[in-house]
């Protein structure tokens, strides 16, 4: 007799469930409040800076994160069709308001709502699937700790997470590389406005499937979220929005010499404090701090941050492949799609690795050492005439690497973790992974980049000048040109001088990169070695009889 499902009507065979709730997975990953694929054009369409959209993409991260200290009150007491419904609807709306708006606040506000919605969502649609796999008592058992000395029958070790685990990262991060890719080709054939569009139609279909497949449901616990809670919750966004705000304007702002800068500034260390104050002094805080007193949590944290720099550096690639190829952003976005090609390989070689039960400071050094390739390859490619393809296997091995450590690095961060610090683990997890690493990441990068290529430039351009016989042929050439095509003796002159300087800049750009690249290939060998000499576990020590042993005494349950 066929097991009844209370989330789905009984008419809904069960492949076809899992078909929705995979398809319901993609506007959920794919929808932003701005999308960086789509930067070109929005900044264009909109007449603002790029950092603009820049700052709403950390807005997004950011909203992701700070719900997440929710997330075991939220999955106990939820209705999950009526999540979907509210938070699918609230998409829409936003996806609507984002496509009208020319106001840059609205937008990074709303990129903050998307960011919160989403994570109500996926966590919504993962525990859904888990739940319709493992029987309903699947939270029961995720919930369970570790050292629980009666394990109930089903419960997840920590092998088989970390088996799983891989596929998982492969699974998200490839559908939402396949979000961008439909994105760029969207604003790239129409507008950028028709990317939201698009977006809204998925949703509503999305919409019309939760009506016409699931159940109505009742509430099984009566669980409340304190409004005393929502505190700590400004007190982070605060936080980490002024941090990012400081890194992502701080160059075109020309850092604290500007009034938003120091402002930014103030609200971060006052927002800090606040936000210690809180949860250190509530019984039930919003953040339990416990989480640090971990060595695994420390260590998985140190290497998100170090990945993440280190990730920031396919920048490179689009810098490259638009200044030698010109490439626009969908040809920059189809050569990112190479991507999946790396997260296949490197969630297989993770599933492999594990699976022989090899020591995490190999698979870490496994995971940096193909980081170090990539940049290494990438260092040997910078040349005025660049080919595309060779960008592919740049690609591949990077995002190899990222995937191993992506995985990795969130498994063992878990290792012998008490479930009670899940929310924490995942706050503190998305924050050094999603925020605070790409943040660091991409404005230490960006103002390397232009620091250099204004050196390179400045010092290529001293012996520019008709006394050296090669700019003179092509400014005379440039120039005669011009005249030929009716511009006048002057307007000619500027045009030469024009396409000179634009080699040269060409030029200081690509031995800046070569330059910068060069560093990130001697900081993937320092994290290499730094894989290899951290103590991963804590020495041990003689103890007498009357001395308690404890390791970790905040992560005993």
């Amino acid at each position: 007799m066929r097991k009844k499902d209370i989330y789905f009507y009984n008419w809904v065979p069960q492949p076809l469930k899992f078909l929705i709730m995979l398809f319901m997975f993609f506007p959920i990953l794919a929808t932003n409040g701005a999308y960086s694929t789509n930067a070109g054009e929005m900044t264009a369409g909109l007449g603002i800076l790029s950092e603009h959209i820049q700052f709403t993409n950390f807005a997004t991260a950011i909203g992701m994160v700070v719900f997440t200290p929710f997330i075991k009150t939220f999955l106990f007491m939820r209705r999950p069709k009526m999540v979907f419904l509210i938070g699918y609807f609230l998409l829409f709306l936003i996806s609507w308001i984002c496509a009208q708006t020319d106001s840059v606040v609205l937008l990074i506000f709303c990129s903050f709502l998307t960011g919160f919605v989403r994570i109500i969502l996926i966590f919504n649609l993962l525990f859904l699937l888990m739940v319709i796999m493992k029987g309903p008592d699947a939270l029961e058992i995720f919930f369970l700790d570790p050292d629980d000395a009666h394990p109930i029958e089903g419960k997840m070790s920590d092998q088989e997470r970390n088996l799983i685990l891989p596929f998982i990262y492969f699974f998200f991060v490839s559908l939402a590389q396949g979000g961008s890719a439909l994105t760029a080709w969207l604003a790239h054939e129409y507008q950028w406005q028709y990317t939201y569009y698009y977006m809204m139609g998925m949703i509503l279909f999305t919409i019309f499937l939760t009506i016409a497949t699931m159940k109505y449901q009742k509430r099984k616990f009566s669980s409340k979220i304190r409004l005393k809670k929502f505190g700590d919750l400004v007190a982070a966004s605060l936080l980490l929005l002024s941090f990012c705000f400081i890194l992502v304007y701080g160059k075109t702002l020309d850092w604290f010499d500007h009034l938003a800068i120091r402002t930014a500034f103030a609200v971060m260390i006052v927002s800090l404090g606040l936000f210690i104050l809180l949860i250190t002094h509530e019984k039930t805080p919003y953040l339990d701090s416990g989480i640090f007193g971990g060595r695994k949590v420390i260590i998985a944290l140190s290497l998100f941050i170090l990945l993440m720099i280190l990730n920031s550096s396919s920048m490179f690639v689009s810098v490259f492949t638009g200044i030698s190829i010109k490439a626009d952003n969908l040809k920059t976005a189809y050569l990112s799609n190479y991507s999946v090609v790396g997260n296949i390989i490197g969630a297989i070689l993770a599933h492999i690795l594990v699976k022989k039960k090899v020591h995490y400071r190999f698979i870490f050094f496994i995971g940096f050492l193909f980081l170090t390739i990539s940049a290494v390859y990438m260092y040997f490619q910078y040349q005025s005439q660049g080919v595309y393809s060779h960008m592919i296997t740049a690609t591949i091995l990077r995002s190899t690497g990222m995937l191993i450590l992506y995985a990795m690095c969130g498994a063992y961060g878990m290792l012998k973790l008490p479930m009670k610090y899940f929310g924490a683990w995942v706050f503190v997890m998305l924050t050094f992974r999603s925020v605070i690493g790409p943040a660091v990441g991409t404005a230490l990068y960006n103002n390397a980049i232009n620091e250099r290529t204004l050196y390179y430039t400045n010092r290529l351009s001293q012996d520019v000048d008709q006394l050296n016989p090669e700019i003179a042929g092509t400014f005379n050439m440039t120039q005669m040109g011009s005249m030929l095509q009716g511009k006048s003796y002057e307007d000619a002159r500027i045009l030469a001088s024009m396409s000179v300087k634009g080699r040269i800049q060409v030029q200081g750009t690509l031995a800046a990169l070569k330059e910068t690249t060069g560093w990130t290939i001697y900081g993937g060998i320092a994290c290499m070695a730094l894989t290899l000499i951290i103590p991963y576990k804590k020495r041990k020590r003689q103890l007498l009889k009357r001395d308690a042993v404890v390791v970790y005494p905040s992560l005993n349950p």
